[in-house]
């Protein structure tokens, strides 16, 4: 019980009192009552407090790093909700170096500014009823890839004169009264479009059409072709739940699948965490959608945790989590290598989006295999980092 908590059941219980015995209680001798109660009640837990020995403060985890990918630094999202694009840019990235190619940090604004259009209208399609904001998954910054190609982050930012740190809070609340105003018009007009993306450029800039880069001029698709050499084909995105079939593709339920993609291919719990680790084993790396909202996502300490570690999840307790809400895609990050702690326990090395300078490990976390495999939701891989087995069983060549 906490003070405040002591001091509303003192309320409470003089008030009751009151009730029972009407005639019995003075209204100016109760509150002072009232208060003797409750100071009586802080007193007590105050001392109660005061005998209780000091706590012992958790000891630290430790991690030693088995496999990492190369990649860039740790970004920090700031006050705007696209993980989904600054977790995918970060493993295009890496698929590049991989690849063959050299370490590029890309652009995160510019998938969003592509994307905003798109959802806006998928938004007015259905006349505003359906899921309108900043949030993504992670297969739209792919498809931003596909219809509008990348540009360096250099070349596009996203700041305004004078900004740090990205803010779009402001944005999204504006974008959206702008959709729903159109709405409620009765019926859009032809100008809306331009309108919407004078808004867009009024608040992150427009993207630019030619760009140069270490002395080379590039549009954003050339620049995607001639240098990244990302084939958005290539990539499967991955899930497992049991309420569709194994082995096969499926549109996965979630708010932020405004684009209603039905290409995720739906695995077997045991088969999904054995891609993932010998993905991550050969060198590939994973953008990764889950479940942040567990105490043992701990930021602060660097790593993630179940709160019963010695249970390992089973298929029906996925699935069970995903149709009470207990599980949702709350955050995106980027999967790139292996580690163990101090037990030896097995945990993988992710790169978020908080910034360098959240947690103890430069921005990334130490996620175990028990929180990995309840807390998933899909991800995203190179076709070439899937099993054999699984591949042929799925169907992909």
């Amino acid at each position: 019980m906490g003070c405040s908590d002591g001091l509303d059941q003192a309320i409470m219980l003089c008030e009751y009192a009151h009730l029972i015995y009407p005639g019995k209680i003075d209204k100016d001798k109760m509150k002072l009552s009232t208060l003797a109660l409750a100071s009586a009640l802080l007193l007590t837990a105050f001392a109660a407090s005061a005998q209780q020995a000091p706590a012992t403060p958790a000891t630290k985890k430790t991690f030693t790093i088995v496999s990492e990918a190369q990649r860039t630094a740790a970004k920090d999202q700031a006050r705007t909700n696209t993980c989904w694009n600054f977790a995918t840019a970060s493993f295009m990235e890496s698929e590049v170096v991989r690849l063959g190619g050299s370490l590029i940090e890309l652009s995160e604004v510019f998938g969003v500014r592509y994307a905003y259009p798109l959802k806006a209208d998928a938004y007015l399609r259905v006349q505003g009823k359906a899921t309108f904001w900043e949030g993504g998954n992670n297969h739209d910054a792919m498809e931003m890839l596909r219809q509008y190609g990348a540009v360096p982050k250099v070349n596009y930012t996203g700041l305004k004169e004078g900004e740090t740190k990205l803010d779009h809070a402001e944005l999204g609340a504006v974008t959206k009264a702008f959709l729903d105003a159109v709405i409620k018009s009765g019926k859009p007009s032809r100008s809306w479009r331009a309108a919407f993306d004078g808004i867009l450029d009024a608040y992150i800039g427009k993207p630019p059409e030619n760009f140069a880069y270490q002395g080379k001029a590039y549009t954003p698709k050339t620049f995607r072709d001639q240098v990244l050499k990302l084939n958005p084909d290539d990539y499967v995105e991955v899930t497992s739940f049991s309420h569709h079939p194994f082995y096969q593709r499926m549109r996965l339920e979630i708010p932020d699948n405004w684009a209603h993609n039905s290409h995720y291919l739906n695995l077997p719990l045991e088969d999904m965490e054995r891609l993932m680790t010998h993905a991550l084993s050969k060198g590939f790396t994973i953008s990764w959608g889950g479940d942040t909202s567990e105490k043992g996502f701990n930021v602060r300490e660097g790593y993630a945790v179940l709160d019963d570690e010695s249970k390992t999840p089973t298929q029906k307790d996925r699935q069970d989590a995903f149709d009470d809400w207990r599980s949702t895609d709350d955050h995106s990050m980027h999967l790139v290598g292996l580690s163990k702690d101090e037990e030896g326990k097995p945990y993988y090395l992710i790169k978020n989006s908080y910034g360098k300078n959240s947690g103890p490990f430069e921005g990334h976390l130490h996620m175990s295999k028990n929180y990995l495999l309840m807390k998933t939701i899909y991800f995203m891989v190179h076709k070439d980092g899937i099993p054999a087995d699984i591949r042929a069983k799925a169907g992909i060549k």
